[in-house]
């Protein structure tokens, strides 16, 4: 059931993917996008059109984010 459920969500991402490219083109522009979803077992399918090394920097930057969402309000933090 695992592969199939990887394979499905490959499917739809392509499919998010290939129509993210096209208007992105349609517009002319140039930008970096991930499209990912992740199977109930934890597994990590994705689509985009960056490098490793921009892949580990968006890792990076996710997570600080996770760190500033974990981390306790500070005195008049209205942001979580």
């Amino acid at each position: 059931m695992a592969k199939d459920t990887v394979r499905a969500i490959e499917k739809i991402l392509g499919e998010a993917d290939r129509l993210i490219r096209r208007r992105l083109g349609e517009s002319h522009l140039e930008v970096a996008h991930l499209v990912i979803a992740v199977t109930p077992e934890g597994e990590v399918v994705l689509r985009s059109n960056v490098s490793p090394d921009v892949l580990l920097s968006f890792g990076d930057d996710l997570k600080n984010v996770a760190d500033e969402l974990e981390a306790p309000p500070k005195p008049g933090d209205t942001t979580h």
